[in-house]
């Protein structure tokens, strides 16, 4: 067993379905276990409900400060005094930084903190916060990422925002890009192909809360079934995942689209993942305004299924991401656009009998991610 302790901190456990849990779930798996001893750490500190009173989260940011040093003490005196201990804090959420910049203020020689950042916490594009809530946050993170010894980022674009945001730190510069991937042993035997094989199956998989819903999908598909009845009656548009605020089951009513539309409800990952395999094409619904610096991290695991990917997106990342790789389609979010694809990939599906799949770019697959991630952390110790 190593001497060499990865100290993973992160706002979810492991059994957590969010991407983060799963990304880091395939990486535990992959883990050289000569590398490293490996400790999964969920932290969540104790902040106010968002309707308290100013004064309350002012009073609570002290119990928290309290609180993440306890924690740290915690983990500090549970670790090992002669091993070295590298600790992964992963954000967006401040948490796992909070705890980790305590820790690292406390270890010594043989501690050294890397942070991965996995989106663009609590910055203008973002509208999560009101204006106080968004500079107490970017103040906080800005004392906390002085403890940070080496950095990772999940895309270039998010990279080159934090070199913006805090140009005067050589080691953001110096930081690491490993995006999220697929794992191919998840997917499972090759699926039972359609019995209606004229049919084109469309899959949506995923949280469908603000403007990643549905609704301008189904606005469109009326809009299709109007100008092209035959070829509506082609789709099948299969949605599983939790619809949130939106009133998923009263819109498919509401738009008459019972006989194209199938809602499958929430289902455990592992059966949700091998549900990609058995579509004509998986189906990406970005936000309209503020995701434009990272990829879906369902992206990864739709190319690992190796089916066609129709994106609907502005997002210029993932429209160059989708060309560069030859992923399948895109639209933009207008109804046009939308129905204008759908007649694209219902031609495509009627001359070949089934869409063709799409290549599994290698360097996605997560045991290649897992082998950066090791050279990255082994090589790079800070004394």
């Amino acid at each position: 067993m190593s001497d060499r302790k990865l100290l993973l901190l992160l706002g979810f456990t492991e059994d957590d379905t969010k991407m983060a849990s799963v990304r880091w779930s395939r990486f535990k798996r992959h883990l050289s276990r000569d590398a490293f001893s490996f400790e999964w750490v969920p932290v969540q500190l104790p902040y106010c409900d968002e309707s308290s009173s100013m004064l309350s989260k002012g009073i609570r940011e002290f119990k928290v400060l309290r609180h993440a040093r306890r924690f740290a003490k915690q983990l500090k005196q549970a670790a090992n005094p002669n091993g070295r201990t590298t600790i992964l804090a992963s954000i967006p959420t401040l948490d796992p930084l909070y705890v980790g910049a305590m820790f690292r203020r406390l270890g010594g020689s043989n501690t050294e903190l890397v942070l991965e950042v996995r989106d663009v916490y609590a910055r203008p594009e973002l509208c999560e916060y009101n204006s106080f809530r968004r500079r107490l946050e970017i103040f906080k993170e800005a004392r906390l990422i002085r403890y940070v010894d080496r950095f990772i980022f999940l895309t270039d674009e998010i990279k080159r925002r934090y070199c913006s945001y805090y140009s005067h730190l050589p080691a953001i510069q110096a930081g690491a890009v490993i995006t999220n991937g697929y794992d191919p042993q998840e997917y499972g035997p090759s699926p039972t192909m359609n019995g209606q094989p004229e049919l084109l199956d469309i899959g949506y998989f995923g949280s469908f809360y603000t403007s990643r819903n549905p609704e301008l999908l189904f606005q469109s598909l009326r809009l299709f079934r109007h100008d092209d009845g035959q070829d509506f009656g082609l789709l099948r548009v299969h949605i599983w995942g939790a619809p949130g605020d939106y009133p998923l089951e009263a819109k498919i009513a509401e738009y008459d689209l019972h006989s194209a539309v199938v809602y499958h409800g929430i289902a455990a990952h592992d059966q949700v993942i091998r549900e990609y395999a058995s579509t004509g094409v998986n189906l990406i619904i970005t936000h309209k305004t503020g995701s434009s610096y990272a990829l879906p991290g369902k992206l990864f695991e739709y190319i690992g299924a190796g089916r066609p990917i129709w994106a609907i997106t502005d997002d210029q990342i993932l429209l160059d991401f989708i060309t560069r790789y030859d992923l399948g389609y895109l639209s933009s979010h207008d109804a046009g656009s939308i129905t204008g694809t759908l007649s694209t990939i219902l031609r495509a599906h009627a001359s070949s009998g089934r869409l063709p799949d799409v290549n599994r770019p290698a360097d996605f697959e997560i045991s290649t991610l897992t082998r950066r991630l090791e050279r990255f952390l082994m090589n790079g110790w800070v004394e």
